[in-house]
């Protein structure tokens, strides 16, 4: 016997409803589910080794305790439920950006946050194909409070704590957003043939496959959906790691900053300029990949060197390995984390310091992304890092060819993230997704409709739909002429009114032109709490 992982210490169930226990068991095993002392009846269904037991409404409280025994034999004691309202989260990264990654908004709120009536379960993210799994493996609850606070959902934590100090009500959050993951992912073999199937021919013409390896679209998905399995995924990604790790060897192997010990201060005249923040976009340098080094001295007041300060480096593309006086301070291999450093006391001198980042690219175009944070901080003083910088150039390679994201591709999710929950009782979900299908906004519209029905036949006909509008961005490299988002952003106006018990949550405005992730989600939070609100009855 197993029971499916979302099931276990901690979890919050939905008050005032039934809700279901679901789990999987062996020949001759015979289940018992008891719950706050009292037999449940069970459901077994042998053609799927599953059952099913059924916890009856309860009002808000607790803590209780559910219990499986195996062949008259207890198997699993499961304690702290809790009785509240339970949101399933939604969606790719802005959905699913960690609050870790937002400490510019709200640092202290942050820090001082302790709820241990807000929960959230991180699904685990695999993908999956040719099948559906009947349960989760792996994951647990947690509370929200400062063991676990920084991998909470931003957008999640802010819901939950603006809904939870209204009414004092538990929260749970069961966390399957994705980062990059567009529609196709979130949705089953059968729903995604059939909706595809709906405009296959009326769209056919409307453009062509842009060859992603990772993703499906009109044009791939039939042969994604027949070539991905487990073995070609396992094959495949070993494949990737091979060749992405021998490019970062031969890289790191032809650096001479590395045996040179560029992390130190450089002597004169042995580099060029590089003005902070800038990009190698429209340079001599635009196509160069492998890695460079930057360096700054900086004077720090004797003041400041008993104390931890903190280091901005803004955005940086792509990956960066940052050290202050030669010892390392912090690094991070892709280019979207914020690059937040706090350096010890004592780690600063008084007078010259030295800050050196060696910078790898692999993907995008080098560089730091403007009118982001570049400087040291002392409390309420700052010393900028903008303006030269020294440069030299490491090490010199030619183009990698990147690695094939299958969480993205046709299904992956569903299989994996979604099916597994099904029947899991939830008050609404909160859906922030799109951005992965802005290459083809024509058919948008009736893949999220199809997601939408496929979803509620799982969790309940009659769940409320929440959806962030896409904000407003326009590049963080080069930047584009137009919103890339503006046709799934079209899209999005449209169909809320086709999806029955569908709201759009306005965040346009919320958006930074050069930021893919704007960190202010209290505020998107907050907007999605006010629509609830409105639209929601006691």
């Amino acid at each position: 016997m197993k029971l499916s992982s979302i099931y276990s210490t901690g979890m919050i169930l939905q008050r005032d409803v039934e809700n279901t226990i679901r789990g999987t068991y062996e020949v001759g095993e015979k289940i018992e589910v008891s719950f706050d002392g009292k037999d449940l009846p069970v459901i077994f269904d042998d053609s799927k080794m599953t059952f099913e037991a059924k916890v009856p409404a309860y009002i808000v409280g607790g803590p209780y305790t559910l219990s499986v025994r195996v062949n008259g034999t207890l198997a699993v004691e499961i304690s702290d439920i809790l009785f509240g309202d339970v949101y399933i989260l939604g969606g790719q990264s802005n959905m699913e950006l960690p609050l870790i990654w937002t400490t510019d908004h709200h640092y202290e709120e942050i820090r001082s946050a302790d709820f241990a009536e807000i929960r959230q379960f991180e699904v685990p993210k695999v993908p999956l194909f040719k099948k559906k799994n009947e349960i989760l493996d792996g994951g647990k609850w947690v509370n929200a409070d400062q063991e676990n606070i920084d991998m909470f959902s931003a957008i999640g934590f802010y819901f939950a704590k603006e809904k939870y100090l209204k009414d004092n009500v538990p929260v749970g959050l069961v966390q399957t957003a994705v980062g990059g993951a567009p529609v196709e992912s979130l949705m089953s073999e059968e729903n995604l043939r059939v909706s595809f199937a709906s405009f296959e021919n009326e769209l056919s013409d409307s453009g062509k496959c842009n060859q992603d390896k990772s993703k499906g679209c009109l044009w791939c998905y039939k042969e994604k959906l027949e070539k991905y399995d487990m073995a070609f995924v396992e094959e495949t990604t070993a494949s990737d790691m091979k060749r992405l790790d021998a490019w970062h060897k031969n890289v790191d192997d032809n650096d001479p900053g590395i045996s040179g010990n560029w992390q130190e201060t450089w002597p004169e005249g042995e580099y060029e300029s590089f003005h902070m923040p800038s990009t190698f976009y429209q340079t001599e340098h635009e196509n160069f990949k492998g890695s460079f080094w930057i360096q700054k001295i900086v004077d720090i007041p004797e003041d400041w060197c008993d104390k931890e300060v903190e280091l901005r480096l803004g955005t940086l593309m792509d990956g960066d390995t940052t050290y202050v006086n030669g010892t390392f301070v912090g690094g991070f291999t892709f280019k979207y984390p914020p690059r937040r450093y706090f350096l010890k006391p004592g780690m600063l001198k008084p007078g010259k310091n030295t800050i050196t980042v060696r910078m790898v690219v692999d993907t995008n175009i080098g560089g730091a992304v403007k009118e982001c944070p570049y400087f040291l901080k002392n409390g309420d003083s700052q010393i900028s890092l903008e303006g030269e910088w020294k440069m030299r150039f490491g090490s010199t390679s030619g183009p990698v060819e990147g690695q094939t994201f299958f969480l993205w591709s046709p299904t992956a999710l569903f299989n994996s993230m979604i099916y597994p929950i099904q029947k899991y009782s939830c008050k609404a979900f909160l859906f922030y997704q799109g951005e992965s299908n802005c290459e083809y906004p024509q058919y948008y519209a009736p893949l999220l409709k199809d997601m939408v029905k496929e979803w509620r036949s799982l969790f309940g006909k009659d769940v409320p739909f929440y959806m962030a509008e896409l904000t407003y961005w326009l590049g963080d490299g080069p930047v584009y002429e137009s919103d890339p988002f503006d046709g799934v952003r079209q899209v999005q106006k449209k169909v809320v009114d086709e999806i029955p018990y569908c709201y759009l949550i306005p965040t346009y405005d919320l958006g930074q032109y050069n930021d893919l992730h704007p960190q202010n989600k209290k505020d998107v939070a907050l907007r999605f709490f006010e629509s609830y609100m409105e639209n929601e009855e006691d």
